[in-house]
């Protein structure tokens, strides 16, 4: 009874359960079982299992065994499995077993494979068997469409590079490396962004398409913003092609403000078109009020910063809230931020909630006694919930100011439910009676 269970399990496909349940039977009935297992293994193609199984049956049966499943590998096209129990078998794959999974592999698509077996046949072996499949278009277009689908061209390349010289011309212009089979690969590659595969391709496409395919690769990696492989395409294109390309990749880099990208491809150019284009990168360094690249820039330009351009850097700073690169500015200008210039930076970061930025100039204006500036933010602090520095202002502010500007806040929290906390905070720095009055007054929200 237990033996026909296993073969149920067998019939289903269960080799896991069939191969426990045979821990229950006797020892000969144990090794007729594993053997009808390991027979159901080779059968389905399970060449693990059917080697876990042949190590749990007697030596005897194991040469026999290694010999199903190396026949099994080579039906199946297995070229590297099948060599190595060869091996083990001290024998060789010869000329019609490798034929045999040549012809596997084909018929699978299987271009690596294929290189793999014609790496291993003779050279006479090796034209003649080639020529025999390049009769049959059928087994032709199978390999070609797999290279395309798969992005696998070059394995084409790889496989003429095996044959005679005569030979690998007409194996790669006249059947492999058509226009027309590149230029679907190219359009395959481009589905998956392969961009190295697609590169491979186009390079072995005739001119002008070898140009125009490297042209397109270049537009994708510019739109999608793949510098580096836009500069790598770039490279691999005729004059003047190559400096137009160059272009389109600086001018992104300086629209997207990729600031060092853009400097290694302006020293790409040469005199004075270098210049040219790294004066350009300082241009939008300028605009946007980015010192530091700035510096670098001028300084591969071999020069200093204009006084007009610093000027037009600290007033985007100022705009920005940047009190370090506005202090870095006026620092090259020999001068030291003005409390108005401070003052908008504040506003700036209290308004972007840059608590840290806003803490150092409101220390700043606090021991400068700057109480006009502090009176512009301290309705914004309280609502950022940044209470100790609303403390400190309150407290520099005049006795007859203090109790108008926390109520002032007070009432700008409580606009917004988020603000509750922040006001009830706000409403422990009253003096007595007020504190207590305002306390009991938010104690319950409704």
């Amino acid at each position: 009874m237990r033996k026909e269970l296993i073969r149920v399990l067998l019939e289903m496909g269960w080799i896991k359960k069939a191969l426990k349940g045979t821990s229950f039977l006797e020892e000969s009935e144990k090794m007729e079982m594993l053997e009808e297992i390991f027979d159901k293994c080779i059968e389905d193609g399970l060449l693990y299992q059917a080697k876990r199984i042949l190590e749990l049956l007697p030596d005897s049966k194991k040469k026999e065994g290694l010999e199903r499943i190396r026949e099994k590998c080579i039906g199946m096209g297995l070229i590297d499995e099948a060599e190595r129990l060869a091996n083990l078998l001290h024998k060789e794959l010869t000329e019609e077993e490798l034929e045999k999974i040549l012809i596997k592999c084909i018929e699978e698509g299987w271009i690596p494979k294929i290189r793999r077996v014609v790496e291993l046949l003779p050279e006479s072996k090796r034209v003649e068997l080639l020529e025999r499949i390049l009769t049959q278009r059928e087994w032709v277009e199978k390999i070609v469409r797999k290279s395309v689908e798969e992005a696998w061209v070059s394995e084409l390349k790889k496989i003429a590079e095996l044959l005679p010289e005569d030979k690998k011309k007409v194996w790669l212009e006249k059947i492999l490396l058509t226009t027309e089979w590149l230029e679907k690969a190219l359009a395959k590659c481009f589905e998956g962004d392969f961009i190295p595969k697609i590169r491979k391709v186009a390079e072995l496409l005739p001119e002008p398409n070898r140009t125009k395919g490297l042209e397109k690769i270049l537009i994708k990696c510019i739109d999608e913003g793949w510098i580096l492989q836009a500069k790598q395409t770039a490279q691999l294109l005729p004059e003047p092609n190559r400096t137009k390309g160059l272009e389109m990749i600086l001018e992104k880099c300086i629209d997207e403000g990729w600031i060092h990208k853009a400097k290694d491809i302006a020293e790409m150019f040469l005199e004075p078109e270098r210049t040219n284009k790294l004066r350009k990168i300082l241009e939008k360094c300028v605009k946007e009020g980015w010192i530091y690249e700035a510096e670098e820039i001028a300084e591969l330009l071999q020069r200093k910063l204009t006084l007009e351009e610093l000027e037009n850097i600290l007033k985007r700073c100022i705009d920005n809230g940047w009190i370090d690169e506005a202090e870095k500015v006026t620092k090259l200008m020999g001068r030291k931020l003005t409390a108005e210039e401070l003052g908008k930076i504040l506003i700036r970061c209290v308004e972007g909630g840059w608590i840290y930025k806003a803490k150092k100039i409101i220390a700043s204006f606090l021991e400068s006694k700057r109480i006009e500036e502090l009176e512009k933010v301290l309705i914004k602090c309280a609502e950022n919930g940044w209470i100790f520095e609303v403390k400190r202002i309150v407290d520099v502010l005049p006795e007859s100011k203090r109790i108008e500007g926390l109520e002032k806040a007070l009432i700008s929290c409580l606009k917004t439910k988020e603000g509750f906390i922040q006001a009830k905070e706000i409403a422990k720095l009253f003096p007595e009676p007020l504190k207590t009055q305002y306390l009991e007054t938010l104690k319950e929200t409704e």
